[in-house]
């Protein structure tokens, strides 16, 4: 399943059809509501988004020096896509917004998937 790089496209593609519903399509939630709820939907997003595509790096043999360059590249990734995805937002989704505090959020969910991947992931592919 990791091996192919599908189900990190298809998550990223998730994550492009959901930050670009128009803000009217998403429904407010009954019940108890809880603080900045939507950061914490962004790092889950990101930290997922990270995580899947270091997963499918790890798969493929790399040296760890390559390994260690793919997971920080796939870090850079993660901020410039969710920073893009706010900018989409600000321009062309209706009533949605930039929010600077999102991408802070994507950033903090990829850092937590790099940080494990470094940490795990790095250690079973050198076999240790």
């Amino acid at each position: 399943m990791f091996e192919s790089v599908l189900t990190p496209i298809a998550w990223t593609f998730t994550i492009l059809v959901l930050l670009c519903l128009p803000g009217s399509s998403i429904p407010d939630l009954d019940g108890p509501v809880i603080p900045h709820f939507d950061k914490l939907v962004h790092f889950l997003l990101f930290a997922v988004f990270s995580g899947l595509w270091n997963i499918y790096q790890s798969c493929k043999k790399y040296s760890t020096e390559r390994l260690k360059k793919a997971f920080w590249l796939v870090f850079l990734s993660a901020i410039f896509y969710g920073a893009l995805l706010e900018v989409i937002q600000y321009y062309l989704v209706p009533d949605r917004s930039f929010d600077l505090g999102d991408i802070a959020a994507d950033t903090a969910g990829a850092a937590a998937a790099y940080a494990y991947s470094y940490i795990k992931l790095l250690r079973i592919n050198s076999g240790n």
